[in-house]
């Protein structure tokens, strides 16, 4: 299966019910995690498609890490040890 093929599979799934689960991680040989990342692209591609999230919440859902807040990134949290 395509990548392209995949995002019409999803598209199709998740008109027919926004909530459906996402397709399973096998990490067993190292093409069913290609194939598994791939498949996960694809679904990520057809949520945006389908505007059930926007890119924004894709990259929230999808990092290992939570949102810097670049207001505040830049400050030292203890000031007066450095000085």
């Amino acid at each position: 299966m395509t990548c392209a093929e995949a995002v019409a599979l999803f598209n199709a799934q998740l008109r027919a019910n926004p909530a459906a689960p996402r397709p399973p991680f096998r990490t067993e040989t190292v093409d069913q995690i290609r194939e598994s990342k791939m498949l996960d692209r694809a679904f990520d591609q057809a949520q945006m498609d389908l505007g059930l999230v926007t890119p924004a919440e894709m990259q929230r859902i999808n990092s290992a890490f939570p949102p810097v807040d670049h207001s505040v990134a830049h400050r030292l949290s203890r000031y007066e040890q450095y000085v």
